[in-house]
């Protein structure tokens, strides 16, 4: 794959750091550096950092490890917490993937932003979801506003009506988008999963029209269900067209910022370069702390202690799905999320969710995301996103109530 032909004009030809690229031969044993301009460890304020988790276990970041934590690292990230994503990967997803695949991101959403940077130009197109995530709308909006929307039904985003637009616009020499963006799991907002079925349909689409893939997938993990998990589409890959971002922010801690992009080596190495020339890299620290916990608590472990995270949210959701079909009129219309942390409800279609909240939100005290906050069309406007993550199972029962009295006085 021609990677630099497939790049926005800003990210062509664009040279690495010279200084970032010295990083891999300080790993040569008996290296003395006069190089890099980087302080020195005696005067770096942490002499060791004690931390407990809730499982019982604890770590000591010390010595060379402290040291490491507190010093400027590599652009493509930690090599110890690369070596682990690559085992964890394969770990959850049996996706046999090497070290030159990954890197690590301040979070998911930068590689949104970087996506957007290295691929679209203005007059590109990126196929997405209709409703879709409005941080990925964000980041493709920071570089072009042409979207082809897919509509959304109880099994993701609907293939063939995809194919049938990709075929439409080839058929009349229009513009193929650049890439497929899909949330494949716990949809945010939509609260529905793809089927294997279309998970399928969708890399024989990649291949047949030529385009890339943009697997965001935070809520993978998030199961509501104890059903078995479906395949990414990464591990269905066989032509090196899935970059797949994976989050620690719904497993581990959301305040640390720390995620990762996966996929093809060149594509990885445009991230390198991207990071190279931003923010350098994600913080050693937060990468350390991950590396010690995963090391300490080991992947098992830590899937089981995501389960039973994940029985919370299965609580709060069923309470959401209960008091919705209480409180909430039969015209409204949702689907029941095997994973993530949200429901997509369907008013009728004189309701304004915008003015809804104008109007109702501050006197009844609840509080939704209307639905074109998620459109690229300024459509939606008769649904709403609703969260059962941080509330308690009471204050869903009392929140959906009081959303059924804002339907109604809509609906008056």
């Amino acid at each position: 794959m021609n990677i630099q032909s497939r790049l926005a004009t800003r990210a062509r030809g664009k040279a690495p750091a010279t200084i970032r690229e010295l990083f891999k031969y300080l790993k040569i044993d008996g290296m003395i550096s006069l190089g890099g301009g980087y302080p020195n460890p005696d005067t770096f304020v942490f002499d060791k950092i004690n931390i407990e988790f809730k499982n019982g276990r604890s770590v000591t970041i010390e010595k060379d490890q402290v040291v490491r934590a507190a010093q400027y690292g590599p652009s493509d990230g930690h090599a110890g917490l690369i070596n682990q994503l690559v085992k964890w990967q394969e770990f959850k997803d049996g996706a046999a993937l090497d070290v030159s695949q990954f890197v690590v991101l301040n979070g998911s959403q930068e590689g949104l932003f970087i996506m957007a940077y290295l691929f679209l130009d203005v007059d590109d197109f990126i196929a997405v979801s209709e409703p879709t995530f409005p941080g990925a709308l964000s980041a493709f909006q920071s570089f072009c506003k042409n979207f082809i929307p897919v509509p959304l039904d109880s099994n993701g985003m609907n293939m063939e009506i995809l194919e049938r637009k990709l075929s439409e616009r080839k058929s009349n020499g229009e513009r193929l988008p650049k890439f497929i963006y899909v949330i494949p799991n716990g949809h945010n907002p939509g609260g529905v999963a793809l089927s294997q079925q279309r998970r399928e349909h969708l890399i024989r689409i990649a291949n047949e029209f030529d385009l890339l893939v943009l697997e965001d997938d935070p809520y993978q993990l998030v199961k509501l269900e104890d059903t078995p998990a479906l395949q990414t589409l990464q591990s269905l890959d066989t032509e090196n067209r899935v970059i797949r971002l994976d989050s620690f922010s719904k497993i581990f801690a959301p305040g640390l910022r720390i995620g990762y992009a996966s996929g093809p080596p060149e594509i990885i190495r445009q991230f390198v370069l991207f990071k190279q020339a931003s923010n350098l890299h994600t913080s050693m620290f937060i990468q350390e702390v991950l590396l010690q916990f995963l090391v300490e608590t080991g992947f098992s472990e830590f899937q089981r202690h995501i389960r039973g995270n994940c029985q919370l949210y299965r609580t709060n959701r069923d309470a959401m799905v209960s008091a919705a079909q209480k409180y909430l009129p039969k015209e409204v219309t949702f689907n029941i999320p095997g994973e993530g942390m949200f429901i997509w409800f369907q008013m009728p279609e004189k309701c304004n969710a915008q003015r809804m909240i104008d109007e109702y939100a501050g006197d009844l005290k609840v509080l939704l995301v209307p639905g074109s906050a998620f459109s690229t069309q300024n459509g939606l406007q008769n649904c709403m996103r609703a969260s059962f993550s941080l509330v308690t199972p009471e204050q869903i029962m009392e929140g959906m109530r009081r959303f059924g009295e804002m339907i109604i006085l809509e609906l008056r």
